[in-house]
């Protein structure tokens, strides 16, 4: 402030002109841009509720939980309705803390729904801690601070920029190794009792509310062992030095009648819920029943959370996920099952694929096709791997943007259908183990960002999941990329009468497109992907 100050004002002898304002402009952007965090983040530890057993929720739970406290209750959320109405469920039902960890949250009907049920309960006196990583978060610091000076309402940017204005992109740049590091984490926990894990960021999008694109995705739920170990990676990112309160970024003071104008504003938004593809149960009756069905149908077994270890926020650290996979590929019998919205292997996976290959194991993999993906920068670098992928045996299908599963996403009084993408991630081995979580193939999943997943050893919950995976694998749903005897690429569609239909190009994609993909591929930017 000072400097800007002697900037501004300065009459030295030497400057025998006003200085432009333009320049005055650059010159206080580039101040921003090395602008750094105070000392003092004023950081309070805390943790997650310890007893959950003695919570509603986990009374509900421990009515039909087997014996053994090792074991994880798991469900698999494949469908958008249920993913969300299983979040607003358990959000209705805390009554100690509700956790929530998230990369992107929108401020569409999804991502306001939610934040009322977050900010209901902290009105009951539920402990809400909200941790938000600060890429996706421009324009938010105003209503999350706000939000956070409620007694039981606490807000956290994860890794965050500290100029917070114009030239918050500059100081980015200007400590690009530091602030490339992201946090990919999505965690949704009541009580340490009931958790959702997954792919799912939250936003009309991801629960096929969106009128113009929406993605399919998985999440698991999951209570036991599962969600003690959710809560335990929520407790350590959020007691992080990475992690800074809101109040530290955005100094501003609001007043109980803002607090309670953005209650309103909130609560107004139940007012639109008739928009969702789905019904929404508001009363506590019968969301307490949707919770019961869920518990009597939920799969006790063995499963465990793979989360990063926060020296990935220093360039150190090996990725947890790729650590369980490089344990586990050499004991791969006979298969191994992708599916992945950003694939992007390098010339380590493209080895990696052909060792299972040569030695009989089958890989299927299935990403988006360019038409459904929703970063030509990221299609820009799987592009390159395709014809690798192919030659190193793997089975490579890419999603149609017009597959039949966007009867799924139609919204209330619209009868048009929205065009589809994959935004899962998961895999499978051997039809035994499955890990759902936000795990891209990529090299920003593997070197960059911190990631979460949940590995569920069961061959009932693999069936469960290859169920969903072979239905985005079907023709009606993907396209199966070949290459024919000339060694040229090609895309093979099955028509619904048994016809075969072979593309040349990506189908559907405009030359512009397929050209700006393919410059984009020139580009030294493989790593940021």
């Amino acid at each position: 402030m000072k400097t800007r100050n002697i900037v501004a004002h300065s009459d030295s002898d030497s400057m025998n002109h006003v200085t432009p304002a333009w320049l005055l402009a650059f010159l206080l952007l580039c101040l921003g841009g090395c602008a750094s965090l105070p000392e003092d983040l004023e950081q309070t530890p805390s943790e997650g509720w310890a007893h959950p057993q003695q919570t509603m929720l986990g009374a509900l739970i421990a009515e039909t939980a087997p014996e053994d406290t090792s074991l994880s209750g798991v469900e698999l959320l494949a469908d958008p309705g249920d993913a969300f109405s299983a979040r607003f469920a358990i959000a209705a039902f805390a009554e100690k803390t509700l956790d929530m960890q998230y990369y992107l949250w929108k401020s569409d009907l999804a991502g306001r729904l939610l934040m009322w049920r977050a900010l209901e309960a902290a009105d009951r006196g539920v402990r809400v801690r909200f941790l938000i990583d600060d890429i996706y978060h421009s324009g938010r610091d105003d209503v999350y601070a706000l939000l956070d000076t409620h007694p039981n309402f606490e807000t956290r940017v994860f890794n965050p920029m500290a100029n917070r204005g114009a030239a918050k992109n500059l100081n980015y740049l200007a400590n690009k190794r530091r602030l490339n590091h992201r946090m990919h984490n999505k965690i949704f926990l009541a009580d340490n009792a009931v958790g959702v894990l997954g792919g799912r960021n939250i936003g009309n999008d991801y629960f096929g509310i969106d009128t113009n694109a929406n993605f399919f995705d998985l999440d698991v739920l999951t209570v036991g062992q599962g969600a003690k170990e959710a809560g335990a990676a929520f407790d350590e990112y959020w007691n992080s030095r990475y992690a800074v309160p809101i109040h530290v970024l955005h100094d501003k003071t609001y007043t109980a009648q803002d607090l309670e104008a953005q209650r309103q504003l909130l609560r107004d938004t139940l007012l639109e819920s008739d928009a969702l593809p789905y019904a929404l149960a508001m009363k506590a009756e019968e969301t307490l029943e949707n919770l019961k069905r869920w518990r009597d149908g939920l799969l006790w077994t063995k499963a465990h959370v793979e989360v990063d270890p926060l020296e990935r926020f220093e360039g150190q650290g090996v990725s947890a996920i790729v650590k369980f996979v490089e344990e586990h590929i050499a004991n791969i019998d006979s298969e191994i099952v992708i599916e992945s919205a950003y694939m992007i292997p390098s010339e380590q996976g493209i080895a990696s694929i052909k060792a299972q290959t040569d030695r009989g194991v089958r890989v299927r993999l299935l990403t988006n096709s360019l038409m459904s993906n929703n970063h030509v920068t990221a299609h820009s670098g799987y592009m390159k791997y395709r014809k690798d992928m192919l030659k190193a045996g793997a089975e490579l299908h890419e999603l149609r943007a017009d597959a039949a599963l966007r009867e799924h996403f139609k919204a209330n009084d619209n009868n048009d259908e929205v065009p589809a993408g994959i935004h899962t991630k998961a895999f499978v081995i051997d039809g035994e183990q499955a890990l759902i979580g936000s795990f891209n193939f990529d090299p920003r999943s593997r070197d960059l960002n911190s990631e979460i997943g949940l590995v569920v050893s069961d061959a009932e919950f693999a069936r469960q999941v290859l169920e969903v995976m072979d239905r985005d694998f079907h023709p009606e749903n993907s396209y199966r990329l070949f290459l024919n005897e000339s060694g040229k690429l090609r895309w093979e569609l099955q028509n619904p009468d048994g016809s075969i239909t072979v593309y040349k190009h990506d189908p559907g994609a405009s030359i512009w497109k397929r050209m700006s993909a393919r410059i984009l591929s020139w580009l030294p930017i493989e790593k940021e992907l």
